[in-house]
Parts: structure tokens; sequence; C-alpha cells
């Protein structure tokens, strides 16, 4: 059964809709309505879709930023844009943006609706088997340096346009090597998958978490102040400790951990918040090394 979230503010089309899906098959389709772009983020925090068909005019958000809004907040489902044909040029635009079909409002025949959503859907996946050969990384499971700055920017440009704040947190694995040069590399892989792991059961599925570098991972928490973000930080180190005092663990995991936030008010770069993320990272790691018994 495929999922399809409908985001239709005219109760009118939106019953259009409904009928001609229905025509189909009643098993094949499972539609949620809703009329607002609020309402739409509520149902997909609760559930997966297969398919968005989206009206670009809501009451709550209007043109290219109702779009815009719902494809960074969950790019991996595919989004059908619906528009009047004054709008044709708008919905071709977000096509261009990531939207994987339009549909113009008004049109009679039902193969161009039931089309438009397979079509989408299957566009979708192998877009999304072609991502993740370059945007995950394939030790840990999760993104990349490439995907995090892609996912990143994606969100920043949103955060800009929302006014709102988001921090990013830098961890840096401690003596990864001494781990490798004692236990061997398998070992010192299952470290990595194991901070990863951690990272993932920390924060929000909202929150984009990757593997950087060798040792260094990030996360972009949207919509977090550096309170917030601290309260993080410190639910992830004492998911550590309770990782290093399980039974059997030959060598205990420890990381250094860095925050820097971006302020809609004062922007600056993704590149500069995660730079200034690292330099924080690296000064409590120096702090670390002068407070630990030589």
């Amino acid at each position: 059964m495929i999922r399809i979230l409908l985001v239709e503010d005219n109760p009118v089309y939106a019953r259009a809709v409904q009928l001609l899906l229905g025509e189909v098959s009643e098993e094949e389709f499972d539609l949620v309505h809703v009329t607002r772009v609020g309402d739409a983020m509520h149902q997909l925090d609760k559930g997966p879709f297969d398919v968005i068909l989206l009206d670009l005019n809501l009451p709550d958000s209007g043109g290219y930023e109702t779009f815009a809004n719902v494809h960074t907040r969950v790019p991996e489902i595919p989004i059908v844009v619906m528009s009047s044909e004054d709008d044709t040029a708008l919905a071709v635009r977000t096509v261009r943006e990531g939207a994987q079909d339009y549909l113009v409002k008004g049109e009679e025949s039902l193969k161009p609706r039931t089309r438009a959503i397979h079509y989408a859907i299957e566009r979708q996946k192998a877009q999304s088997r072609l991502q993740n050969l370059s945007l995950v990384d394939e030790l840990t499971g999760i993104y990349n340096r490439r995907g995090f700055m892609t996912i990143a920017h994606q969100q920043a440009k949103l955060a800009q346009r929302t006014q709102t704040y988001w921090v990013i947190v830098f961890a840096d694995v401690n003596d990864l090597k001494k781990i490798n040069d004692t236990y061997g590399h398998l070992e010192g892989d299952q470290a990595l998958r194991d901070i990863a792991r951690l990272l993932k059961s920390t924060f929000r599925e909202s929150d984009v978490i990757a593997r950087i570098g060798g040792d260094e991972f990030a996360v972009l928490a949207y919509a977090a102040t550096a309170t917030v973000a601290k309260s993080f930080t410190r639910r992830l180190q004492n998911m550590v400790e309770i990782l290093n005092a399980s039974p059997g663990r030959k060598y205990k995991l420890a990381i250094s951990l860095g925050l820097a936030s971006f302020d809609p008010h004062h922007p600056h770069s993704v590149e500069d918040v995660l730079a200034e993320a690292d330099a924080a990272m690296y000064e409590q790691k120096r702090k670390q090394k002068e407070e630990s018994p030589s």
C-alpha cells in the first residue's frame, strides 16, 4: 500500500483527489489529508509516507517557501507539487530544486495523477540509492562529510528564512590510534560504530549525524539552543560511561566535545560554525590532558 500525505486546503479539490485515487483501487492508496504545512510536519513526525502531494499555496505558507520547508524537513520523501495553471513556472522551479513532479489543478485525466505518484516514488528510490553511495559513511551507516555538508547547507538556508537557531556538536574519539595499535583495526572500527550508535540514540531523529573524518563526528541539532545541545552532550557522556561499564569491555571509550551555535540574527556559514565547534572541541581536549594525571 502506498501511503500518501495530501496537503491541500481546498476541500473540494482534496475530495476530488481522494475520489480519483479511490477509483484506481481502494487498497492501493492510504491517504492522509491535512490543510496546513504545520499539520503536515506533525504527520511526518508521527510516521513514514511514500509520497507527498503538496499544494503550494496554503493558509500558513505560500509559493516556493511551502515546498522548501517540507523538502528540507524530509528530503528523502518524494514530493509532487500541485499548482494552478497560473503557477506552472513556479511548479517547474520546484522540480529543478528537488520536487519529483507537478500536477496542474483542473486537469481531468486520472492517469497523469496516478502515474506521477508512481513515477515519483520510483525516481526517489533510484536517487536515494545513488545518494547513499556518496553521502553515507559505509562503516557506521550515518552520513559522511559530504552528506553532512549537503544537508547542513539546506538547514542553514531554512534557518535564515525562518529565523531559527541551531547548533553543531563536534565530537572526537580519544586515543583511537591506541585502540587500533593495541587491539587491531577491527576493534577500532567497532569503536567508531559504537560512537555512531550512541550519537543516534542521544540525538533526535531530525538531527543530522555524520562521521566527517577518521575519528571525528558532527551533529547538527536543528531548532536547538546551546543550552539544549549541552543537555544532549551530557546525556551522550553518560551513555559512554554506561557502555564502558558493560561486562567484557577490553578498553574504555572517551570522547571530546565542542559546541557552536548559529544565530539567525548574526548568521555565519556552515563551515564557520563547524570550525568554531572543532576549535571548542580541541580546547576541551587540551584541558582534559592538563587535568589528567601524568
